[in-house]
């Protein structure tokens, strides 16, 4: 196979290899069993990336073809876990008690919200907080930037434990 073909190939299995990896390094603790499948695949084209670039292990051309797959298999690994979005998000809206509440529009949107009143350096404050699927974040955030768009919010990965057994 030519230089140029081999190189294109090392590139591909290590995109979609390391594409892999990301996206089952986020997966396996929300779905253990999808995760390990993933990992059968991508032990399996990883053994086929290797193994191509060790056939001329002193060729540059081959080693930059897995270095640039493995860079872009991170890239496109975290693309597809934003798009497949498992798991949940926590939104949490800081807003002054006298600005726009976002939690009406919210709620009207079928999202469940709890208001929390504060103080803050500034005087009271609302702290609205929202448990959403993490492929609704971006909608979420929308709402309450049309609503409120001073708001300050901050996301997190949600972690959700069950006390029943």
């Amino acid at each position: 196979m030519n230089l140029f073909l081999s190189a294109l190939l090392i590139f591909v299995l290590r995109l979609i290899d390391q594409s892999l990896t990301t996206v089952r390094a986020l997966v396996v603790t929300k779905k253990p069993v999808l995760g390990a499948f993933i990992g059968l695949i991508e032990s399996a084209i990883w053994i086929l990336a290797v193994s191509q670039v060790i056939k001329d292990i002193n060729d540059p051309f081959l080693i930059a073809a897995y270095a640039f797959g493995f860079a872009a298999g991170t890239l496109l690994g975290i693309q597809l876990e934003k798009f497949i979005g498992l798991g949940s998000a926590v939104v949490r809206v800081f807003t002054p008690a006298k600005s726009a509440n976002i939690s009406k529009p919210l709620r009207e949107k079928g999202f469940m919200v709890t208001d929390i009143k504060a103080k803050g350096r500034d005087g009271s404050v609302t702290i609205s907080w929202c448990i959403v699927p993490r492929r609704k974040l971006n909608k979420v955030l929308s709402i309450i930037r049309s609503v409120n768009p001073d708001a300050y919010v901050t996301t997190d990965f949600a972690n959700p434990t069950s006390l029943r057994k």
